[in-house]
């Protein structure tokens, strides 16, 4: 049967059919006359069971270790609602009826991106209608300010110089590893020159990670900007540089031509560094919190996904670039991107502290501009979050 939160709208209530049924649905909290209850069904008549489940549904608090409350109120229809989710007997949100425009700012469709399409899909197998959008530079969170669309997957300041608050993850970690093709480990980088991209990239502050790793600071080592991602691995690639650091798929154009080392990878020097975030503009999030924390859930069982299934990755991948690229090639980019795990399903990055240090460092490289420049408790919204990962942790075989 599907379940919803209790008291629904219209027809009999929660606990009315709590008594016709003789069983609690899924709910969010789960009422504790349900422990409770049980012990004097038999002892009373018909008409003084009602009365006392009646009671309890209308008095009745959480039980302790439940999931957290949910962004909607205690009462709940029969179908989910822009504010209230509406669940199916295995755990999953039922979606019937409900419409999402979701963007990603990439510009196209790049096999790195295929966890945000996983999102997608994952969707409209809940039941929603989804327009997904792919949009280049800041187009889509543009598109969420003008209202075509509900939410992107995007960059911080892009998002937030925008005017759009956060609400949950996209990218934890950005997917970059340093290799080399002469060395092994950090501590040979003394005298080696390196290459990054930009003074504001996030390889300039991998760079201090893997310095620091290593023991040594940057007077130990000679630095290449060279513009791009890709001028780094062309430079890899012609020898210039002793080191660089690349992308998932850079890393993967480096393997064609022979055997690199990883050194690191962008996780275990900077853990904090986030590659981008799930956006929305602040009045759509306060009228439509239910479907954000759908969108949420549906990325926690995208990361799941990736971390525990390689092959429904792959199968999702070679859907995503319209088998641009071969299945050999989606796998080789699966084993690159899991050695940066970019995308981990245990809900972390989304704690104040990471992603204040994020704001700080964008701002400290003047990428944080505008309407963007606000304290954090104007730019997150982490309701939608939180309600999401409490219940895909206690409800995790759904995912």
């Amino acid at each position: 049967m599907n379940g919803s939160r209790p008291g629904s709208e219209g027809g009999p209530s929660w606990c009315q059919s709590a008594l016709l049924d003789r069983e609690c649905p899924i709910v969010r909290p789960l009422p504790d006359f349900c422990d409770r209850g049980v012990l004097v069904l038999n002892k009373l008549s018909a008409a003084a069971i009602l009365v006392v489940l009646m009671t309890a549904c209308s008095t009745s608090s959480p039980t302790a270790g439940s999931p957290a409350a949910s962004t909607a109120a205690a009462a709940s229809p029969a179908h989910t609602t822009p504010t209230q989710l509406h669940f199916n007997a295995d755990g999953t949100p039922d979606l019937s009826g409900v419409s999402i425009s979701l963007g990603n700012s990439a510009g196209d469709a790049t096999i790195g991106d295929t966890v945000v399409y996983i999102v997608s899909k994952t969707l409209e197998k809940w039941g929603a209608t989804v327009n997904f959008q792919l949009g280049a530079g800041n187009t889509t969170e543009l598109a969420v300010v003008s209202g075509q669309l509900n939410a992107t997957a995007g960059p911080m300041p892009a998002l937030l110089n925008a005017g759009a608050n956060i609400f949950g993850n996209s990218q934890v970690h950005v997917d970059y590893v340093l290799v080399a093709k002469t060395i092994s480990a950090l501590e040979q980088l003394k005298g080696k020159k390196i290459a990054i991209a930009t003074t504001v990239s996030p390889d300039q502050l991998l760079l201090d990670g893997a310095l620091q790793n290593a023991k040594l600071t940057r007077a130990d080592v000679t630095i290449a900007l060279t513009g791009s991602n890709s001028a780094s691995v062309n430079q890899m690639l012609q020898g210039q540089v002793d080191a660089a650091f690349v992308h998932a798929d850079g890393l993967l154009k480096l393997q064609t031509t022979g055997t690199f080392n990883v050194l690191a990878n962008s996780t275990a020097l900077e853990p904090w560094d986030a590659d981008s975030y799930l956006g929305a503009m602040p009045d759509w999030l306060k009228a439509n919190p239910a479907t954000a924390e759908a969108i949420d859930l549906a990325w926690l069982h995208a990361a799941k996904v990736f971390n525990s299934d390689k092959q429904q990755w792959i199968t999702a991948a070679l859907a995503f670039t319209k088998n641009t690229v071969s299945p050999a090639d989606a796998g080789a980019s699966y084993d690159a991107l899991q050695k940066s795990g970019p995308w981990p399903a245990d809900g972390s990055g989304m704690d104040t502290a990471t992603l204040q240090k994020n704001f700080d460092v964008n701002k400290q490289n003047a990428q944080i501009k505008g309407v963007g420049d606000r304290p954090i408790d104007q730019w997150l919204t982490a309701t939608p979050w939180t309600d999401a990962l409490a219940w895909y942790k206690a409800h995790s075989s759904a995912f």
